[in-house]
């Protein structure tokens, strides 16, 4: 039976996890919905309600990191140089969050932009980037969005909030001379800029349909210096047929132990050997084959990062 400890610890890891999922559809719904006025009444996302959003959005997100941080120390490692790839990706999205907030406060905004074109055009093309980093961070942890259709799915959401944020004045101009339908977006002579940035985040995007990117991302930056404990409970594995997970008794790629055959260069497994486990073991928890329906729920890495498991 778990201690009173580790239930408090499955807690604060879900509602961390439920914090980071808020955060992220946020962000997609500042990007969808359309910005009026500050005046009540003539539109559903008003300026204020659009800055407010954006505040929750950046508290959820570091509610988000130190909740995870408190409930399962082990994240303490995606706080060093050697933390995998996605979770920078998810570092640079919060730290992105922050100075699209704190700077687009009126008083703030006013000092340091004297066009409120400049000031815009800058906004949405770090909220491009923000999106593609959230994006990057959401799919490829998996924790919401595993399978297919649901990573698809976020990616064409993704997609779809890009190219919401290329919106057209309110009154538009005539089309000038050698600018086209440019002119008659919201960010003036920076029509150029922010539509390339758009095509360049949206590029970002598409690969990561590909299980094999995401993969990839999952690989820390940098190597460990020292490996992570790991106690594997075997005896919770009993209706798991062994070669599943020791593969090598049978197809004879070799009898040492896992690590000294996939931290090797063969060009067939040259993604991180982290990473290959990760994606095996949370695979198999999240979608499990049609015989396995008795299955833990992945809550946090002290699960199985820890010295000794309790059973």
């Amino acid at each position: 039976m778990a201690e009173p400890t580790d239930l408090l610890a499955r807690l604060g890891w879900e509602c961390a996890e439920l914090l980071g999922l808020a955060a992220a559809t946020g962000v997609l719904l500042l990007a969808l919905l359309p910005v009026r006025p500050r005046q009540p009444g003539t539109g559903l996302l008003t300026l204020r309600r659009h800055e407010l959003i954006g505040w929750l959005i950046g508290g959820g997100a570091l509610v988000h990191a130190g909740l995870a941080l408190l409930s399962d120390h082990t994240v303490l490692e995606h706080l060093k140089v050697s933390a995998p790839l996605y979770e920078w990706c998810g570092i640079l999205a919060l730290l992105l969050a922050l100075s699209l907030t704190v700077p687009a406060t009126a008083r703030v905004r006013r000092r340091l932009w004297s066009s409120h074109r400049d000031f815009q055009a800058l906004h949405v093309s770090l909220s491009c980037l923000m999106l593609a980093l959230v994006a990057a961070h959401v799919l490829t942890t998996g924790r919401y969005l595993h399978g297919r259709v649901a990573v698809g799915t976020g990616v064409l959401l993704s997609l779809a909030a890009l190219l919401a944020l290329l919106r057209e004045r309110s009154s538009a101009p005539p089309r000038r001379a050698g600018l086209g339908g440019l002119s008659r977006l919201a960010f003036g002579r920076h029509g150029r800029i922010v539509v390339l940035v758009v095509m360049l985040a949206g590029c970002a995007l598409l690969p990561l349909l590909s299980h094999a990117v995401r993969l990839g991302l999952r690989a820390p930056l940098a190597r460990r210096t020292a490996a992570l404990p790991l106690a594997f409970p075997h005896e919770k594995h009993r209706d798991v047929n062994c070669i599943d997970c020791h593969h090598n008794f049978r197809d004879a790629t070799g009898m040492d132990a896992c690590i000294g055959c996939h931290r090797s260069t063969r060009a067939t497994i040259q993604v991180s050997a982290e990473a290959r486990f990760h994606d095996f073991c949370l695979g198999c928890h999240r979608d499990p084959p049609p015989p396995l329906i008795r299955h833990g729920p992945v809550t946090g890495c002290e699960g199985c990062h820890r010295a000794e498991h309790t059973l």
